[in-house]
């Protein structure tokens, strides 16, 4: 079953939410699927966690329609809808054990002890700690107490699990190895996940789709290639990943192409599909850093190249960036190329070969 086909899990309806004079979400619209991995995606303050705690019940909102299941959730409160949080704390109770832990939201439920503990040890096992139910919860680590926070709540086996930044206590390895095993939990359960981070690369990772927001607007929602090669603005562009911003003058359009003299690159056509509708900014060319290679000897360029020289050098083991002035212009642009054997890493100053394609090509304006 394709996204387009999977039933509609929560749908908003031009939602806003005031807090006194400051407009926290301004006209939210749109809709995540049942069994998605979905992302809300932005900067501090944007908007994203006041958004998830509307579907949990924990704000109520100015006006609009939240629909979970197809039940407006108007006056429906938080601890009766289909839902549950990991909060960004995991808010563990050290003083319990970890099975006490898990098992902490069944205590009103009409189940035996013996229901009840076998629930628990599938919860825990689910989440990959098998055998940690009698452990302190005090003495576990990290990802450990992520973890128990996460069998906690699918326990009650809600129809969407709400993730408030729960990885971002984690170091980085653990950060990178939680991301996978979420993704692998997801799939298992096949509940609706939604995903609150400021992290690009997190969001990414692990979202079948994403909702790029800024002051209190979804900028953009789409599936993570979309976003990354095709960003509907210069503002989703610039805060998905890195990309390299070039002046350019719009010369003529026509049909599905537009014809564009980018600084340092000269005359281009780009598809009217990488040209997203004109928002008033001037023009300017996006392209990725991966999309632009440095030609070392006589290799030859696929489809166009210009000279450049060597600025600066940023090495990262596997890879290394390189910011280069194009065709002696003030236009710099990074480019990143893999530290493959026999490839040298080359020093600031050296003139060097720069190949691309139009294709690759993003038309802001």
């Amino acid at each position: 079953m394709t996204s387009a086909d999977q039933p509609t899990m929560i749908e908003f309806k031009d939602v806003h939410k005031y807090y006194g004079d400051y407009h926290a979400l301004r006209g939210i619209n749109g809709t995540i699927k049942a069994g998605e991995f979905f992302s809300l995606l932005g900067p501090s303050g944007c908007g994203k966690t006041t958004l998830l705690r509307t579907i949990a019940g924990f704000e109520d909102i100015s006006s609009g329609v939240i629909m979970i299941d197809g039940k407006d959730m108007a006056r429906v409160a938080a601890n009766t809808r289909p839902t549950n949080m990991v909060f960004q704390s995991y808010a563990i109770f050290p003083h319990m054990s970890v099975a006490e832990n898990v098992g902490f939201g069944l205590r009103k439920d009409p189940r035996s002890k013996d229901e009840k503990a076998a629930a628990v040890a599938e919860a825990l096992e689910m989440v990959g700690l098998k055998g940690y139910g009698k452990r302190a919860a005090h003495a576990l680590s990290g990802g450990q107490r992520q973890r128990v926070a996460l069998a906690r709540a699918l326990i009650l086996k809600p129809k969407v699990l709400l993730l408030d930044e729960p990885l971002s206590a984690l170091d980085k390895k653990m950060r990178e190895h939680m991301q996978v095993e979420l993704i692998k939990l997801q799939r298992q359960v096949g509940i609706t996940f939604i995903l609150v981070t400021h992290d690009q690369e997190e969001a990414l990772v692990m979202s079948d789709r994403i909702a790029v927001m800024f002051e209190g607007e979804i900028a953009q929602l789409a599936d993570p290639e979309t976003l990354y090669r095709r960003p509907n603005s210069k503002k989703v562009a610039d805060f998905i990943g890195t990309m390299n911003f070039i002046p350019a003058t719009v010369l003529s359009e026509a049909g599905d192409k537009v014809e564009v003299d980018a600084k340092g690159l000269g005359h281009v056509t780009i598809d009217a599909a990488m040209a997203p509708p004109a928002k008033g900014e001037s023009p300017v060319v996006g392209l990725r850093p991966e999309t632009l290679t440095l030609l070392y000897d006589d290799q030859k360029a696929a489809e166009r190249e210009t000279e450049g020289v060597i600025d600066e050098v940023i090495y990262f083991g596997d890879m290394t960036y390189y910011d280069v002035y194009l065709g002696g212009t003030d236009v710099e642009v990074r480019l990143s190329m893999r530290n493959v054997p026999g490839r040298p890493v080359l020093d600031v100053g050296t003139k060097v070969r720069v190949a691309w394609s139009p294709s690759a090509l993003v038309l802001f304006r």
